[in-house]
C-alpha cells in the first residue's frame, strides 16, 4: 500500500506543480489542490481545469501500468470548483500546514462524490468552467456533459456542474 500510495502521490505531485498548483495536503488517496497561491491570477482556473485533465491522463495511464487484480479495486474522481477560500498556515514549531476552508472547498469535495455517482471523472461547477473559458482542456478533450442542475449535500438550493469523462473512458 505505501509503495502504491507513494507513487500515486508523486504522480499527483509532478502534475499539479507542472499546472501552477500547490498540494497543500494528502490524505490518504486523496489530495487538497489549490491553484492561486500565494496570489490569485486570472489564469488559475484554466490552469486547474489543465490539471483536471492531465491528472486524469495520467492516472488512467497509471492505473492500466498495475497488475490487473491490483487496478479493478481502484479508482479515482476529481471534484473542481471556483471560488474564495481561506487559506490558513496552521501548527506549530515541528510541523505547519496549510488548510483551506470554505464553501468552496465543501463544493469541491461534494462534486467528488458526485462524479462518483454518475460515473464520470470529473465534476466541474459551471461556475469553474465560466471562469477557465471556451480554450480550457475540458472543452477540448474528453466527452463534457451539462450543465445540470444538482442537490449539493449540506447546502440548500442547487448548482449548475457539468460532468467529464476522458476520451479513452467515454468510448
Amino acid at each position: 500500500t505505501r509503495e502504491l500510495l507513494n507513487s500515486f502521490h508523486a504522480l499527483v505531485g509532478e502534475e499539479v506543480t507542472n499546472c501552477g498548483g500547490v498540494v497543500t495536503s494528502f490524505m490518504g488517496d486523496g489530495a487538497m489542490i489549490l491553484f492561486g497561491l500565494p496570489e490569485p491570477a486570472a489564469n488559475d482556473a484554466f490552469n486547474a481545469a489543465r490539471c483536471c485533465v492531465g491528472l486524469s491522463s495520467r492516472t488512467n495511464d497509471w492505473l492500466a501500468s498495475l497488475p490487473a487484480p491490483t487496478a479493478s479495486r481502484l479508482g479515482f474522481k476529481i471534484g473542481a470548483h471556483h471560488g474564495t477560500i481561506v487559506a490558513s498556515r496552521l501548527g506549530g514549531e515541528g510541523r505547519q500546514h496549510i488548510a483551506a476552508t470554505g464553501d468552496t472547498v465543501n463544493v469541491a469535495s461534494r462534486l467528488m462524490e458526485i462524479a462518483a455517482d454518475q460515473d464520470a471523472e470529473v465534476a466541474v461547477s459551471d461556475k469553474m468552467l465560466q471562469v477557465a473559458g471556451r480554450d480550457c482542456e475540458l472543452f477540448k478533450s474528453g466527452a463534457l456533459r451539462g450543465p445540470v442542475e444538482t442537490q449539493i449535500r449540506g447546502r440548500s438550493g442547487s448548482l449548475a456542474i457539468w460532468l467529464w469523462q476522458s476520451a479513452q473512458d467515454a468510448a
